[in-house]
């Protein structure tokens, strides 16, 4: 968690060095949960633009203290439900998966553009956040609850009851 200072958020393209922006971090903003929640490595660069400080949470501690009491589970037909009753699916993989396959109706933002994309999803609305095993939506709904959205990941992607 940045306690002082500005951050940014960059990630190396094969077209860009130097990377493209991904999001601005001011403090009380986080970063590194996508991490721990998925248990698989980021390939973001955070750079301080100003001078400041951080607060570091280790994985145990951060897993027991925030990632599961935040994050809501559905199955397939929890998920159905919601989406039927006005909710939306946001699917975070990449676009060439979803390209691929992907659920009736459901949005595209990509987990490394999630931050800065969030200004584009509505507050009031709910989210069922799906990828193809679980792991990149549980980090996308833990950044979408940080920030005040109702958000469920889909248990097993949507893979589940192929």
């Amino acid at each position: 968690m940045l306690t002082r200072g500005a951050a940014l958020v960059t990630r190396e393209t094969p077209l860009s060095k130097d990377g493209i922006k991904l999001a601005e971090l001011a403090v009380g903003d986080t970063f590194g949960e996508e991490a721990l929640i998925s248990d698989a490595k980021r390939n973001a660069t955070v750079t301080m633009v100003s001078e400041g400080a951080v607060m570091r949470l280790g994985k145990e501690d951060f897993k027991k203290l925030l990632n599961e009491p935040m994050l809501d589970w559905v199955d397939a037909a929890e998920a159905q439900k919601i989406v039927q009753d006005g909710g939306q699916w946001l699917d975070v993989r990449l676009p060439s998966e979803y390209d691929n396959k992907h659920l009736d109706n459901a949005v595209n933002i990509p987990l490394y553009f999630i931050r800065l994309k969030i200004n584009t999803l509505e507050q009031g609305q709910k989210y069922v956040v799906c990828c193809d095993t679980g792991r990149r939506s549980s980090a996308g709904a833990y950044i979408l609850s940080e920030r005040g959205f109702q958000a469920y990941v889909l248990r097993g992607g949507i893979n589940t009851g192929d």
